[in-house]
């Protein structure tokens, strides 16, 4: 077991509102704006060259990429078994799975394309991230509600905590297609988000300044019930939480934590299914670690203490964040 704090090392957004750490950051000092990304050239984030991609898996191998750059870690075969990947996707490649299923519809299973179908899994993306990486550690694949990117988070932190890793690249990424779109909260998008985490001892011994201290996770039915474990296990009560980030339907906001400064994550940055919640964990270690007020979110003070929470029918999950202590 280990007895010092998950802490968030490296950052890699591929989101609606910035692509790298950089473009993040100065969407916070200018004001958050949603927009499509455009077109990515793999070859800048990818040592092998790739014939097909699923584009759920591509964005989940670039925002991997830009997380362990972030963290300054390169994996070795050396550290590759105690390095792990946990992994939340809520719509699964269902690009490749309609193409697929056209093929199949118009041209019969014989001339079906086998490469289309390998790419058609859930768990692809994570699949191939662990071999891109060199990643041999334990590896999780949530396919679940949009709450699962933040259920990743928290699978990681887990083995940190048993001492199973002594790192853990937790990720989320979601695509939407015209089928799909119907079911996003709010305005579709694509994206995915990455994030290294480590014990704070590690981290200090690599020399690495983290950005944000994991304080607690919670899995439950509810909102409510998520929210309320991740603050036990985090030792803080709701009157400490200065900052709360929310996806969830539209009638869910301001009743979670009353009196606390809420922010709609679809609202800001678009709906990107798992990769939502993820992206306000980025946001929240960003301001934690950065010490930036963001722009446009009506905040009057830098929080300390930040609560990120994602819910739908299936579920709930919540993560609650701190600053560093120096």
């Amino acid at each position: 077991m280990s007895d010092a704090p998950v802490v968030i090392t490296g950052i890699g957004p591929v989101t609606p509102v910035g692509v790298t750490r950089a473009e993040l950051a100065a969407a916070l000092d200018e004001g958050l704006e949603p927009a499509e990304i455009g077109e990515i050239d793999l070859e800048e984030y990818l040592e092998t060259e790739k014939t097909y991609l699923d584009p759920n898996s591509e964005l989940t191998l670039i925002s991997a990429a830009l997380a362990l750059e972030d963290a300054n870690l390169a994996i070795t075969d050396e550290d590759a078994p105690s390095v792990g990947l946990s992994f939340g996707t809520h719509l699964g490649n269902v690009t490749t799975v309609e193409s697929y299923c056209t093929k199949l519809r118009e041209q019969g299973v014989k001339l079906a394309s086998p490469l289309l179908f390998i790419h058609s899994y859930p768990n692809t993306s994570v699949s191939l991230t662990a071999m891109e990486f060199g990643i041999r550690g334990t590896s999780f694949n949530f396919n679940s509600g949009r709450w699962c990117g933040l259920q990743a988070l928290a699978s990681g932190a887990d083995e940190l905590c048993a001492g199973r890793m002594s790192v853990m690249l937790a990720a989320a990424s979601d695509t939407y297609t015209e089928m799909t779109r119907l079911v996003a909260l709010g305005r579709p998008f694509s994206g995915a988000a990455a994030l290294v985490l480590e014990p704070a001892d590690a981290a200090s011994a690599r020399g690495v300044r983290a950005l944000a201290e994991v304080g607690g996770c919670g899995l439950a039915s509810s909102a409510e019930g998520a929210l309320s474990r991740a603050l036990v296990e985090a030792a803080v009560e709701r009157s400490d939480i200065d900052w709360l980030l929310l996806d969830a339907p539209e009638d869910t906001l301001g009743r979670t934590v009353e009196g606390t400064h809420v922010t709609g994550l679809v609202n800001v940055v678009g709906d990107s299914g798992a990769a939502t919640a993820l992206t306000g964990i980025v946001l929240a270690a960003l301001v934690l670690g950065e010490g930036k007020l963001p722009a446009g979110l009506g905040l009057s003070a830098l929080p300390r203490t930040v609560a990120v929470v994602s819910t739908d029918s299936s579920g709930a999950a919540a993560v609650v964040l701190r600053t560093v202590a120096q």
